[in-house]
């Protein structure tokens, strides 16, 4: 799901947030790990690591719904 023309989503942040998240759920898919993610997107790979695990515990690839999640987190 592209994020940039979602009528749905109004807030800045969030949509920042869902293209982060789509960013690190396309190189996941690539069979990039953790660190690779991590160093070629410049975030923490704690942080990689919390979408990679919101993602799994919800079984969603829903950038949307994932980045809400993290919003709240």
């Amino acid at each position: 799901m592209n994020v940039s023309n979602h009528p749905s989503i109004s807030n800045e942040t969030l949509r920042n947030k869902t293209q982060e998240v789509e960013q690190i759920l396309s190189l996941y898919k690539k069979g990039k790990n953790i660190i690779e993610i991590a160093s070629s997107l410049h975030f923490s790979q704690s942080y990689v690591q919390d979408v990679l695990l919101c993602a799994q515990t919800l079984a969603e690839e829903d950038a949307m719904a994932i980045a809400m999640v993290m919003e709240d987190s």
